[in-house]
């Protein structure tokens, strides 16, 4: 399907935000519209406000009236439960200090599909198996959140966000805390996932050389602001790059992959 037909799922319109005591804003006057189908990068210096727009859509930072759009509709209309049929979200701070077994973690996603009191049905297990599988945390399902190694407990996070089966699974550096093998595995498991239609993402990350390979389109954040958006490609060029991350870069080519290699600072 091609960009012009497919629908706006997220869209952000002159979004600014500059909570009390801050002396410039955080974000000003973002407009960017995700379109489904695509694994969208989200990149930008720390603290050019890439976290903040994210937990604008959650609204856990509450958005003006009308700046951001789900499914053509302003996110303030919808309930929690019915945001959380729409966006799954895997966070930077994975709550290390949880007593509950990565299962019981897992199947937390399923809450916006039951009322209060109800029990998990076989559908809701079956759900929280095959992602805790796909992810690779299903022989550790028994064990305590917290005994968990920040790797062990990101892919735990990354295996609720499938259970909770949302078209659009937004992600804060999921990669961080995690090796190489991991790091690929995931990453691969996202971008075939959107490649078949199963979900669309929005993913914070850093290494230009993984949003290369994996990601289609990228928004560049520079003091709140939108530097640059586009195709990959489009973004993630040397002048563009120089002037938001103040370093020049090499980019070769590899077996038909860039790859971005930083200068010295300037």
């Amino acid at each position: 399907m091609s960009d012009e037909k497919r629908p706006v799922d997220i869209e952000v319109r002159n979004l600014s935000y500059q909570p009390g005591g801050v002396q410039r804003p955080i974000l000003s006057d973002i407009s960017y519209s995700f379109l489904s189908g695509h694994m969208t990068a989200l990149l930008g210096p720390n603290g050019s406000g890439k976290t903040t727009l994210l937990r604008h859509f959650l609204l856990q930072i509450k958005s003006p009236e009308g700046a951001v759009l789900l499914q053509g509709k302003d996110a303030l209309s919808y309930s929690p439960r019915e945001r959380s049929r729409i966006l799954s979200w895997v966070p930077q701070n994975n709550n290390g200090d949880s007593a509950f077994a990565v299962e019981d973690v897992v199947l937390m996603a399923r809450y916006p599909y039951k009322g209060t009191w109800d029990k998990d049905t076989q559908e809701d297990r079956k759900i929280a198996e095959d992602a805790m599988k796909t992810v690779g945390v299903w022989e550790l399902r028994k064990r305590a959140f917290a005994s968990l190694s920040g790797g062990e407990r990101q892919r735990t996070l990354i295996a609720r966000a499938l259970a909770q089966t949302t078209p659009w699974i937004l992600l804060d550096e999921p990669t961080s805390n995690l090796d190489i093998k991991h790091q690929l595995g995931i990453l691969d498991l996202l971008k075939k996932r959107v490649d078949q239609g199963l979900d669309s993402v929005v993913v914070v990350m850093h290494d230009f050389n993984m949003v290369q390979r994996f990601c289609d389109r990228a928004i560049l954040l520079k003091n709140g602001c939108v530097a640059a958006k586009g195709t990959v490609d489009e973004v993630l060029v040397p002048d563009i790059m120089r002037d938001v991350y103040e370093v020049d870069f090499d980019i070769v080519e590899q077996r038909g992959q860039k790859i971005f290699l930083p200068k010295e600072e300037i």
